[in-house]
């Protein structure tokens, strides 16, 4: 069985995400690109329509999606491994509260890009943030990529003493 986590794994900044209007199977298919080395699962039509119909989510005008439909969908499939879709939803909503989509997405993404960089999960070093005087809403996407981390950390190690074994 091979490591499904070998690479750093690394998101796309708003401006990096295309900037018009897709079809939901190319959403999919983006997300999967970024997501599914990461967590090992492809997100399907049926899990997005969840979201939609569930609110988690915003809706697009009509058959095309944008990138706060995509920057969604990245977020919810990394972090439904971990949280349930009620918990991603409140922490969304929270996240969006004061600010806008693209700064919301783009401080997750940040932060996860470069914890996801560090030699070591027990480093707790930032360098483009100081958590301690991060507001609270910084230090919950904070704790949501180190949660997230974590679990590709244990999963790395499991997979890698798998492999020991065969």
């Amino acid at each position: 069985m091979s490591n499904p986590n070998s690479q750093t794994p690394q998101l796309p900044l708003w401006h990096e995400l295309p900037n018009f209007s897709l079809h939901l199977d190319q959403v999919i298919d983006i997300t999967n690109t970024y997501v599914e080395p990461i967590v090992g699962e492809r997100l399907t039509k049926t899990m997005m329509h969840n979201y939609f119909k569930s609110g988690v989510l915003v809706s697009p005008q009509g058959k095309l999606y944008g990138q706060i439909q995509l920057a969604g969908a990245i977020i919810v499939d990394l972090l439904k491994k971990i949280f349930t879709l009620s918990e991603i939803s409140a922490g969304l909503k929270i996240m969006l509260k004061d600010t806008s989509p693209q700064t919301a997405y783009d401080t997750f993404v940040n932060i996860f890009n470069e914890q996801a960089s560090r030699e070591s999960l027990s480093s707790k070093a930032l360098t483009n943030l100081d958590i301690e005087t991060a507001t609270p809403i910084i230090q919950m996407e904070y704790a949501a990529v180190e949660s997230i981390l974590f679990w590709l950390d244990s999963r790395k190690i499991l997979y890698d003493n798998i492999d020991a074994e065969v």
